[in-house]
């Protein structure tokens, strides 16, 4: 009888775990994001990080006149790079949310910039920037909803003050320079 009372135990505790680990868990669970067969997420490659750099890097080139016969920062490997970086946050909210598989760092954005051979420059304000010399890579995010952020490319993309409208708030400015 001890037996049996034993096993039904560990049979409820073993649904009760369950339907704790089911109902507790996030969407990401039901429904996980997209990975290629190298375990990458689909959707960064898509997403602002890494556009944002893919076009700051050239652009940056292309303002020095030099021209590559390849991309020098393709936005696939600039993903993978920024994935391959040991940041587990991302890995972490994916469960909870399947689009944080978007979401860039900032510190995974210097990361790049700095295997780039970028020195980045820290500026808090718009008016420090000159469109004429300046490309810089700008986090900014949405006021209101305080959840949403995108990152840009000075100046390249344009009302990025407005980018989320009149509540559109600035986090970060990472001005990028080369030395010599």
């Amino acid at each position: 009888m001890k037996k049996i009372n034993t096993l039904l135990r560990i049979y409820f505790l073993s649904c009760v775990t369950l339907l704790f680990s089911i109902f507790f868990s996030g969407c990401g669970v039901f429904n996980p994001p997209r990975i290629d067969s190298h375990g990458y997420y689909l959707d960064h490659y898509h997403s602002c990080g890494p556009i944002a750099l893919e076009k700051a890097i050239n652009e940056f080139y292309r303002a020095q006149g030099i021209v590559f016969f390849r991309n020098p920062a393709p936005r696939k490997e600039v993903s993978q790079d920024i994935q391959s970086s040991g940041n587990f946050k991302r890995s972490a909210l994916v469960l909870f949310n399947s689009s944080a598989a978007l979401i860039t760092w900032p510190g995974e954005i210097k990361k790049v910039l700095l295997d780039h051979g970028f020195k980045i420059i820290s500026v808090d304000e718009f008016k420090k920037l000159d469109p004429d010399e300046d490309i810089a890579i700008i986090l900014v995010y949405n006021a209101i909803l305080e959840g949403e952020f995108h990152w840009a490319v000075y100046p390249i993309d344009k009302n990025i003050k407005k980018y989320f409208g009149d509540k559109t708030k600035v986090c970060y400015i990472f001005l990028i320079k080369k030395d010599g």
